[in-house]
């Protein structure tokens, strides 16, 4: 470190303020390249009216997930009907056919 002389001290200082700002400026000028690239990304990449292979699975997986949540949901119901009534379970779903025929 240089304590001993003052030109020597103000050297130092000047160094390490000159350090400080330039580390400063390189963060800053970080935190603003990544920052554009989020919003770059998320806001104006691939918005055309086209859909790619990946829009397509995503769809195909949205559609499948919807029909296996009701078809569990489906499940759960008829279990719970089955565990409070026992038996009557299959009558009752006959009777609710025979009622969406009519």
């Amino acid at each position: 470190m240089c304590f001993r002389i003052i030109g020597s001290a103000l050297c130092c200082c000047l160094q390490l303020g000159t350090k400080l700002l330039m580390c400063i400026i390189c963060s800053s000028l970080g935190i603003l390249l990544i920052g554009g690239l989020i919003i770059y990304f998320v806001f104006f990449h691939n918005k055309s009216e086209k859909t790619t292979k990946a829009d397509a699975t995503t769809v195909a997986i949205t559609t499948v997930s919807v029909a296996v949540r009701a078809m569990a949901k489906q499940l759960y119901n008829h279990h719970l009907k089955q565990h409070l009534f026992g038996g009557d379970v299959d009558k009752e779903k006959d009777s609710e056919d025979i009622d969406k025929a009519e």
